[in-house]
This record gives C-alpha cells, structure tokens and sequence, in this order.
C-alpha cells in the first residue's frame, strides 16, 4: 500500500487511527524493501531454483576438489625415490632399501627396530612419511640426529608433560600441538599404588606441553565442531559449563537407546573405596547389553580404581566363558583416571560413592573429584559415550552439600546428578524464542493450518531455525524448517552453510525445507503453498524423528 492510498484509508475510515502507525511501517518499508531490491541486480534476479541449483554445483564441486587433492598427495608420495642404499657385502653394512628388503625375507632373528630405523631412515621415510608413534616410543625407536621430520601433530596434549614431548619436537621442523585444556592434565595416578585414602592427596596440578603452547604466543585455532555425541544431551551439559556455548552440537534423533539415562541403585553403601550393589547393577547390565545389544560398542568408567577392580572381578568369569571377538572397539572397564581418549557407543559409568553403611548418609568426601582439577575429570566421563551414557549411582543430587569452599568438581558432580535426574539443566535456562519476526510469522502461518512449531530447535551453537511437530506423538518432530536468516548467515565459511551443514542434518534423519527470504517477499502466497504442501505431505511414520532438546507439547 503506498502512501497516497494509506492516506486515503485513514480520511475514509477503512483504516482505523491507532491502526495508522503499523499501517504506515508496513507501506514504508516494503517500499524501501522494493527500492532495494530493483537496485540490486542480485535480489532482482534471485530465484530459489536458480540458487539451489547453484548451491548443489558447489557442493559437487567441493567434494570433487578434496577427493583431488587427496590423490595429489598420495600420488606425489608414490613418486618419491626410495634410496637403494648398500646391499653388498657384509650384511651388517646394509642399509636403506637394501637392509629392509633382506630383513623382509627373514622369517627370524630381526634386527632391532632402533637399529632398522637408524640404518635405512631415508627409505623407511619415502616408504612411509607419516610415523604415528607416543613420545615414549619416540624415544625408544629414533635415534637423535638420524631422522628428522616436516610436522608434528601432537594429539591428547594436556596429558603429555613438556620433559615427554622434547624428544619428539626436536625431531621435527613445525608443530602442531592439539589439546583440551578443559580434559585431564597429566598424572602420576598410576604411577605408584595407592588406596583410597591416597587419592585425595595425588598432585594432579602438573604442566602440560599444552599448557605451555596456550601460555606463548603462538598461532591458535579451536576445533568447534562437536561430532563424538550422537545425541545432543550427551554434551549438552558440558557444553554448557565448561566450553560455554560455544561447541557447534548437531541435533539427533531421540530414541530409547539415545542420551543420558538414569540408574538409581536402592539400599546400596560406600565402604572402603567400593559400592558392591552398584557394581553388581552394572556388571548386570553389561550382560544384558551384549544379549541384546551386542552391535553396540560398550566401556564402563568408575570413579575410582577400586570400583573398577570390583566389577572387574565380577564379570571375570562371564568375560572368560564369553565368546571371543573382533571388534574396532573392544569392552572395556577403566575409571576416571585413565578412560580420556577411550569413546564407545554406550558408557556405563559407576559414580561409586554413596551411603556409608552405618549412618545411611553419604560422607562428603569424593576422593579426586574434590581435588583442583576434579571437574576436568568429570568432563571427560561424562564426554565418552557417542549413543547413550547411563549412570548408575546411588547418591541423590540432594545428598551432595554445596558450601562457599566447596571444590568446583564436587559443584558439578551434584549438578550433574540433578541432569541425570530431571533432564534439564537448571543453569542452562534458555527460552529457545524466535530469532526473527519472519521465523515467527512462519510459525504463526503453520499453527493456523493445525500445526504446532518450536523456534530454534537443538542446543547452543547449532540450531534449526523451525521444527514442525508430529500431530500424534509428543516430543517428534516430521520437518525442520530452514531460511536464511542469523544461523544461515553466522557461517564461518560456504563450505559450512551451504554444503556441511545441510549433509549433516540429512545424515542425521531430519527432513529439512528451505525458505529463501527474497522469494519470500516476492511471492508469498506461493511460498506459503509450497511450505504446506511440503508439510502435508511427509509421512507421520514410527521412524518420524525426535528430540530431547525441545519438547512439543
């Protein structure tokens, strides 16, 4: 409506004089909206077809230029020359091509590795130019000044003391040292025998090649993008209370096998650094997970060593009558100490402590948890699991009193009881509101047909825009709306938007439509027509996905 005739409807009265402001913004900026749009050439001549037509060619192109430069690499590797070295002679004077050659055809009495990598470093090199080796064998294998390397990637850095690292970085040009420090610094834990009593005063507060990387200068990049967790609650929590929001987290589909659970374990007591009913529960549980799901991978994590040692001697005999099997990802049981770099599809994890036997109330005491760096423990516990993580304790969040100097792990440890126990964070109070007007009269256009929606589905750093939820099943979505709004326009690359981010959705079960916000404003009724249809027609099946993070009501 433009001016003159807005002005016509407020003399004759079609437009009632309080309605005359909006009327008045709306007339004004759909013209500034048109303006733009006739001096644009690129708005002017957009079409949703001829955008995603060009979306799907970059990403076939992108694909093809990765899949090309990687048989670059591995060509330029099979064109390099493999020194022939000395083949004459006494076998001791052997060396490169002609030493491994002949140590290939021995079915015995091979020469050390130390020696073979000493003797034939440059042919080993052209054979194989990535060496993947822990500082120890670093130490073991090289011998100083005979092999030298491009790059190093140093992986789990906040574990590695500096004295481990040195030999490793003298070997090499340039480093790249990746770590979290969020995640376990090193440890002497298991390098002497300790009880219960000795947890609490192991010194875990050590340095870290890490740490001394993040004190310099150095060149910096954080890894944002959360894979690990293939449901979002699994790193909800410390999404939220150790990285900040700030890990992109993919929403995933919510079935009974997905998330956290809760195992609350009756009448069962702490005595001297075990909990033999919780162990039971989960040494109970780990059968039954193999009988009738023995496709997924499966690790058990204890608080302590103790209640490690406790469920293993219960499942000694089953592990032993047990079938043995191939698999990637083997069983097993470890604690807190030493279970960072370990990931499985399930986690049990034993959280051991809980009444003492005499009085029924649980002893504020929580060995390493209490320590400085007790909740970088937790973090990683809690972060193993890529299905489900199900936690068998028998403490109540209530049980765990939080004073002024109560240690942060203890803080979280109680925290975290009361996510096990709610599915809801009590810190983490997002509204999850629409981002824009144009999201909510999305909403509202769907709502009038019948449908209900939520605004900005799945949990910090990664969104979808509108979920349309299943008309006969709560807490399921059928279609995840995108447009391109903050979330679209917030990417840090195209790559991202327009390519990784709809493949990842897929891939994760969501059924995703795309709203362009100039075909939009062009054509509304038309968009409208084709978002109903779109929703009218997907199927409302069982395999229909769902959500933790949102609920539909």
């Amino acid at each position: 409506m433009g001016l003159e005739k807005l002005t016509e409807a407020i003399i004759t009265r079609k437009i009632q004089p309080s309605q005359a402001p909006l009327h008045f913004q709306y007339a004004f900026y759909q013209g500034m909206a048109r303006e733009l749009i006739r001096e644009h050439a690129i708005l002017a001549n957009f079409t949703r077809s001829g955008y995603e037509n060009l979306r799907q060619r970059f990403a076939e192109l992108d694909k093809k230029r990765l899949k090309a430069t990687r048989q670059q690499i591995a060509y330029q590797a099979a064109q390099r020359t493999i020194p022939q070295g000395n083949g004459t002679g006494r076998v001791s004077t052997f060396t490169e091509k002609c030493l491994i050659v002949h140590e290939l055809n021995k079915k015995r009495r091979h020469i050390p590795i130390r020696q073979l990598v000493r003797r034939a470093s440059q042919a080993l090199q052209a054979l194989k130019p990535c060496f993947m080796m822990s500082p120890l064998s670093v130490a073991q294998y090289l011998v100083p000044g005979q092999i030298e390397f491009d790059l190093l990637i140093m992986d789990e850095a906040s574990q590695v003391r500096p004295e481990d690292a040195l030999g490793a970085i003298a070997r090499c040009q340039q480093i790249v040292i990746v770590g979290d420090p969020k995640q376990l610094p090193p440890s002497q834990f298991f390098e002497r025998l300790v009880n219960e009593e000795d947890e609490d005063t192991i010194f875990d507060g050590q340095e870290s090649i890490l740490d001394i990387a993040l004190s310099t200068s150095y060149q910096r990049g954080r890894l944002r993008w959360h894979y690990r967790s293939e449901h979002e609650s699994l790193i909800a929590f410390s999404n939220h209370h150790f990285y900040n929001d700030e890990l992109v987290v993919f929403p995933a589909p919510q079935t009974q096998a997905h998330g956290v659970q809760l195992n609350y374990v009756e009448n069962a007591t702490y005595f001297k650094g075990r909990n033999l009913k919780e162990a039971e529960a989960v040494a109970a549980a780990v059968k039954a997970h193999f009988r009738n799901t023995p496709h997924l991978s499966l690790g058990v994590a204890t608080f302590n060593s103790q209640q490690q040692e406790l469920i293993a001697e219960l499942l000694d005999k089953w592990r032993e009558a047990r079938t043995s099997e191939e698999s990637a990802e083997p069983f097993f049981i470890k604690n807190l100490e030493n279970v960072q770099g370990d990931e499985r599809d399930v986690i049990f994890v034993s959280s051991t402590y809980g009444p003492e036997p005499d009085t029924g109330r649980v002893f504020q005491r929580f060995g390493p948890i209490s320590r400085d760096m007790g909740w970088r423990r937790l973090n990683v516990i809690f972060s193993r699991a890529k299905k489900r993580l199900e936690l068998f304790t028998s403490m109540r969040s209530s049980d765990i009193q939080i004073k002024k100097d109560t240690k942060r792990g203890v803080q979280i440890l109680k925290k975290y009881l009361e996510y096990a126990e709610t599915g809801y964070d009590a810190n983490n109070m997002n509204d999850k509101k629409a981002n824009s007007d144009f999201e909510i009269a999305i909403c509202k256009i769907l709502e009038k047909e019948g449908y209900q929606t939520e605004p900005q589905v799945g949990v910090a750093g990664f969104r979808i825009d509108i979920g349309v939820c299943h008309p006969d099943k709560p807490n399921e979505y059928i279609l995840g709306i995108e447009y391109d709004g903050a979330n679209y326009h917030s990417a840090k690359s195209v790559r991202d938007r327009d390519r990784l981010r709809q493949e990842i959705l897929e891939r994760k079960g969501w059924k995703i439509h795309r709203i362009w916000s100039v075909d939009w404003f062009k054509n509304r009724e038309g968009e409208i027509e084709r978002l109903l249809q779109v929703v009218q027609g997907t199927p409302c099946t069982p395999d229909s996905r769902s959500f933790a993070s949102q609920k539909c009501h």
